[in-house]
Parts: C-alpha cells; sequence; structure tokens
C-alpha cells in the first residue's frame, strides 16, 4: 500500500469522520458492521473510479475496523480512547 494514515490517526481523519457521520445520519447508530459495510461499498466505488490513493486509505481504515469486528465505535484492540 503506497498511500496511508498514521494509525494514531485513522479514525480522527476526515475520511473515517465522513463515513461515520453518514452511517449515524441514515441508521440513527453507528455499529462496527455497519460500519464496515459503509467502508466495503465505499472501497467499491473507489476500485471503479481507480482512485488509488483513496482506495489504499479507504482499505486501511477497513482492514482496522475488521481487526475486532466484536469491538463497539471508540474500541479497537482494547483502546477505548474518544475519537473526538
Amino acid at each position: 500500500m503506497a498511500n496511508s494514515i498514521p494509525e494514531d490517526f485513522i479514525f480522527r481523519c476526515a475520511l473515517y469522520k465522513d463515513i461515520e457521520r453518514n452511517v449515524m445520519l441514515k441508521q440513527g447508530c453507528i455499529s462496527n458492521d455497519v460500519l464496515v459495510q459503509a467502508f466495503s461499498t465505499q472501497l467499491k466505488n473507489e476500485k471503479n473510479e481507480k482512485n488509488v490513493i483513496l482506495t489504499d486509505l479507504y482499505s486501511q481504515i477497513l482492514a482496522h475496523l475488521q481487526l475486532d469486528k466484536t469491538s463497539q465505535p471508540g474500541e479497537v484492540n482494547g483502546d477505548f480512547s474518544l475519537r473526538s
């Protein structure tokens, strides 16, 4: 992957926050499964448009979301810090 976000900022970046906000507006709540689905859809769209940079970034975010599908939003591998 040629393009990436520093790991400490993955869940604070504008790409993540934008999808998270859209999920909240559409679903009324946020769950890891819904976020994975939303990022998967966005990743497919970017691949179709052949945007390599966004494809890499969405792939990286999706990989981190899938690390532990049982975790709650805000928790990644035991990290319960707020993502504001």
